[in-house]
């Protein structure tokens, strides 16, 4: 790593955690370039680009609760600059020395809040508020926030007791191919919040989006659970 306010984009890259799909190639480039400009040229810290986080989420919500057309397509806009800044305050904290606990889990909590929020708004304007499968998926929310969360404390201190079972191996070795390229082994929720917030208002269509992302988020879901069983049984430590 270079020194504090030389950092490069090679070096900001490094420096992320592991890139979901959808990230790849639309926000990981803006990211990287976020944090380059936040290293090298302000005195910005990694609470701050939170904040713009929180605040364009915030925008995001009340473009979503009154959903005409055009606030339909400023909230999605709102929502994937609240992404850029997700992917950039994480790794301005590790390369400026900022990481803490509590820091890590108050960015958990206020993207939590955040995305329940939206997703009530959006559901509330669509009519749909009152399903049942709306309910189960802010539940979701909830579930898959701190199963990861979590996950990472359980993964710190595991021993791998059953790292030779085979299909834990098997399992290991596809999730390995993907880790080796600092990616996701397969969706995960930023691609589920990227269908719903983003891609389906931006088309006019966010209650397809709702009902759609219902069974997207079921299924990743069954996959972090399989994902953090396997880890902290077996010597991997990477997640999901």
């Amino acid at each position: 790593m270079s020194i504090a306010g030389t950092v490069t984009s090679r070096e900001a890259d490094r420096a992320m955690s592991l890139k979901t799909w959808w990230a790849l190639p639309l926000i990981q480039p803006m990211a990287r370039q976020l944090v380059v400009l936040v290293v090298n040229r302000t005195s910005l810290t990694a609470n701050h680009v939170t904040m713009m986080a929180i605040a364009f989420r915030l925008v995001t919500f009340f473009c979503f609760l009154f959903a005409s057309r055009s606030l339909l397509v400023v909230g999605a806009i709102s929502y994937f600059f609240a992404y850029v800044c997700d992917c950039a305050d994480g790794t301005i904290a590790r390369i400026k020395n900022e990481s803490s606990e509590l820091g890590r889990y108050l960015d958990h909590v206020s993207d939590l809040v955040g995305d329940v929020l939206i997703l009530g708004a959006l559901s509330w304007s669509q009519n749909l508020l009152m399903e049942p499968w709306v309910w189960a998926m802010a539940f979701m929310h909830i579930a898959e926030c701190y199963m990861s969360y979590l996950a990472g404390f359980a993964i710190s201190s595991h021993e791998g007791t059953l790292g030779g079972f085979s299909l834990f191996r098997r399992f290991n070795h596809y999730r390995q191919w993907f880790f080796a390229k600092n990616v996701k082994s397969f969706f995960s929720f930023p691609d589920y919040t990227a269908l719903v917030f983003v891609l389906c208002p931006l088309l006019g269509i966010p209650s397809v989006g709702l009902s759609v992302g219902f069974y997207f988020l079921l299924i990743i879901i069954l996959y972090t659970v399989l994902a953090s069983f396997v880890t902290i049984h077996t010597a991997e430590t990477f997640f999901p």
